[in-house]
């Protein structure tokens, strides 16, 4: 009789590896300053986490205006410029799961300005410079950060993204001019100059402007816009982009 040879294969079951945590979910994002209530600070600091470490680039979201916020090992920090009265600030971060988002509210108790200025931009580690001209020719930036209309840069950001802050408590009449340089690439090709400008704001006679422009080379100064005051107005209409 032919022997019949059985062979008998044990398959051994093992449950499948947990995923790293966090990993197949959106991002949780922690809004940890400010915490809200007010503040008497035009210029204030956010900051957080984000629970998916791999995420370099989220958005912080002021009043509605979108920047770039840079991320790094779950973290990140930024300067933001707060609006007199109500203020709403959302960070939002997403990876191929979906989307986070934290938001705060708080009030702003800081002094009214006739004019604020504001330059973000689009890379990371690039250094770009804001320059405001005013109607006698003065010209406010990082080496001249106090002009005798009352003009004043109250921020300065090296290191990418911006912002770049420009007020003035009460503005001449006359015309005022944005420039823009790009001070330092640290090798990225080109980078997007965002400009927004915000006149009688929280008055009845508010009015805000943007200007974009597109920067290729390291050192080159140019012109963004200008635009008019007339008495206690913003002429828009005569408003020009930087060619």
């Amino acid at each position: 009789m032919r022997a019949l040879l059985v062979t008998m294969v044990l398959v051994l079951v093992l449950p499948a590896a947990a995923a790293p945590d966090g990993e197949g979910e959106p991002p949780t994002v922690e809004i940890e300053q400010p915490l809200g209530g007010w503040s008497t600070s035009r210029v204030i600091t956010v900051s957080g986490t984000v629970s998916d470490e791999s995420i370099s680039l989220g958005q912080l979201v002021v009043n509605g205006y979108a920047r770039t916020l840079s991320i790094s090992g779950g973290h990140f920090q930024a300067s933001l410029v707060l609006s007199r009265g109500a203020n709403s600030i959302e960070v939002v971060a997403s990876n191929r799961y979906g989307e986070g988002r934290d938001r705060v509210s708080f009030f702003s108790d800081v002094p009214p300005v006739d004019m604020q200025v504001v330059l973000s931009w689009d890379t990371n580690g690039t250094d770009v410079d804001l320059h405001v001209v005013d109607p006698t020719g003065e010209e406010c930036y990082y080496g001249h950060r106090q002009t005798r209309l009352g003009g004043t840069l109250d921020v300065d950001d090296t290191d990418g993204f911006g912002p770049e802050v420009f007020t003035l408590a009460h503005a001449a009449s006359g015309s005022y001019r944005v420039r823009v340089k790009y001070y330092s690439s640290h090798g990225h090709p080109q980078t997007v100059a965002r400009v927004q400008v915000v006149m009688f704001e929280g008055t009845a006679r508010e009015q805000r402007l943007e200007f974009l422009k597109l920067l290729t080379k390291t050192g080159d100064k140019v012109d963004v816009g200008t635009w008019r005051v007339e008495g206690d107005q913003a002429d828009i209409a005569t408003t020009k982009k930087g060619g």
